[in-house]
Order: C-alpha cells, then sequence, then structure tokens
C-alpha cells in the first residue's frame, strides 16, 4: 500500500518530488515483493498488478511491467488448480486483470513499434 501512495503522489508531482516519490513507490514495491507468499495469494497478485502498472505508467519500463505481470501471471496459474472455490474466485479476477493489462500493453507497444517503422 505505501507504494500505491507514492504511485498515486507520482501521477501529480513534477521535478524533484516527482523523482523522490517514484524511487519511494520502487522501494516500498520492491520491499513488499520480497515477502513469501503463495503464487495465487489475492495479495501477491495486487501487488504484482499495481507494481507492473507503477513500471509501465510511472517509469516507463514497458518491458519491466510485462515482465512483472507476465511472471506473476504464469506461477499464479499453475497453482490455480490447487485452489479452493473461494479463493480461486478472489485470485481469478485479478489474474483476469493481468490478462488484460498484458494484451493492451503488448498491442500498444507494437502499434508504436510499427509507428516507428513509417518514420
Amino acid at each position: 500500500m505505501v507504494g500505491d501512495y507514492y504511485r498515486y503522489i507520482s501521477e501529480n508531482a513534477k521535478g524533484d518530488k516527482l523523482e523522490e516519490v517514484k524511487q519511494a513507490a520502487l522501494t516500498s514495491y520492491n520491499e513488499a515483493n520480497r515477502i513469501d507468499l503463495a503464487a495465487c495469494n489475492p495479495i501477491k497478485l495486487g501487488l504484482a498488478l499495481n507494481f507492473s502498472v507503477f513500471h509501465y505508467e510511472v517509469m516507463k519500463n514497458h518491458a519491466e511491467a510485462c515482465t512483472l505481470a507476465d511472471s506473476a501471471l504464469q506461477e499464479a496459474l499453475d497453482k490455480i488448480d490447487e485452489l479452493e472455490e473461494d479463493d480461486f474466485r478472489d485470485a481469478k479476477s485479478i489474474i483476469e486483470l493481468l490478462k488484460e493489462n498484458l494484451t493492451l500493453w503488448r498491442e500498444e507497444d507494437e502499434a508504436g513499434d510499427n509507428n516507428v517503422d513509417d518514420l
């Protein structure tokens, strides 16, 4: 949640303040990412979702965003069959959001690559 807090601040920050909150968000997300949780844990999946959005939108690191989201998605899909019904429902909604983001980001990157070729 601390990483999200700084990510939200970064949406309106400028100059030195922007760099400060970007680094604070990055540190917070990395710290949270070190906590050992099951692949389908909704907190772990939500962290992966938010951390990947941070990389994509704030850090403008599209490759890292896709890597984070794809890794979390694959790990969760490998374990999804082992979940109880309630846990499955919680994980499924976040998994769908990860899939949607990956699809959108990859399409945007492909469109961007095509635009460069047109120049």
